[in-house]
């Protein structure tokens, strides 16, 4: 993994607010970036900072509540993440979640998917469940395969429980970002 790691994590970014920490994810060379709607809320304001330590002010674009995803902007191009087809997952394959938790940039954690389309609270079969270690902060870190692509999102896990963790899938991921882009953007970004 430490290949795909090098090539991945520059991609990646820790979202600060004035009243959280978490993390995002580039979809788009042009600076747009996937978290977690929760990792916002009640901010005012929002910053990524990058792999380099760059730390650079985010627009909010746009979210979805009911798939907590949310959409931020940042000026720049980027190097982004492919998104995978979440259809294709199959349980036992191996990845790496990426993430800040506790505050602990770019942190690796590395599991199997221990199932997949797993009904989340909001009642959609949504979720690929992971005993990759997820923690406070890995909240909107891409969830990779070894092809290097996201196969999800971090999203929560299940009380204190060290191995079950969920992440919404790639296809729901997709379909929120177009949805919330076309809707604020009038296009599509993935």
């Amino acid at each position: 993994f430490s290949g795909i790691i090098d090539m991945v994590v520059p991609s990646v970014v820790t979202i600060r607010t004035d009243v959280s920490q978490g993390t995002g994810f580039i979809i788009n060379s042009q600076g747009y970036i996937v978290t977690n709607a929760h990792v916002l809320y009640g901010a005012s304001t929002v910053e990524a900072v990058t792999y380099e330590q760059k730390r650079i002010d985010a627009q909010f674009i746009g979210y979805d509540s009911d798939l907590d995803i949310a959409l931020l902007k940042i000026s720049g191009n980027y190097e982004k993440l492919t998104l995978a087809n979440s259809n294709n997952v199959n349980v036992g394959e191996k990845v790496i979640a990426i993430g800040n938790p506790l505050g602990l940039q770019f942190s690796v954690s590395q599991g199997i998917v221990s199932a997949v389309h797993r009904e989340g609270a909001n009642g959609l079969p949504a979720y690929t469940q992971t005993d990759a270690a997820l923690n406070p902060g890995n909240s909107g870190g891409p969830l990779i395969n070894t092809d290097g692509k996201v196969i999800g999102i971090n999203n929560f896990k299940i009380g204190s429980s060290e191995s079950l963790g969920f992440a919404l899938e790639s296809n729901y991921i997709k379909s929120a970002i177009n949805s919330i882009s076309q809707q604020a953007l009038n296009q599509t970004l993935i």
